[in-house]
């Protein structure tokens, strides 16, 4: 599965989502049901384009087990052990590291 590159203002955020989505390797529709996001929603922060909300971030580490912090900052200490070795080796992780991205 090739993913098309991220450029957008929240490509940091979009790359760890998609390491994320690529660890439970699920398509974004499914991925997104299962954590009870709207799969627009989702297919926006996978873009880069538009930031992940609050609301939308704790669904995921509801239901896959990410943390605010991975998802904003790129913590990846702050994941469940399995996750974090799975992501830190992630390709998709390969070319960005902790986010720039100021608080809004």
């Amino acid at each position: 599965m090739i993913e098309k590159p991220v450029s957008g203002r929240y490509a940091a955020i979009s790359q760890r989502l998609r390491a994320i989505r690529a660890y439970y390797d699920l398509p974004s529709k499914e991925f997104a049901a299962l954590a009870d996001v709207p799969p627009k929603s989702y297919s926006q922060w996978e873009s880069g384009d538009f930031r992940i909300s609050i609301e939308g971030a704790t669904k995921l580490g509801a239901r896959f087990g990410t943390t605010l912090d991975f998802i904003y900052l790129g913590r990846i200490d702050t994941l469940p052990t399995n996750l974090a070795k799975a992501v830190a080796s992630s390709p998709l992780l390969k070319a960005t590291s902790k986010s720039s991205e100021t608080p809004d």
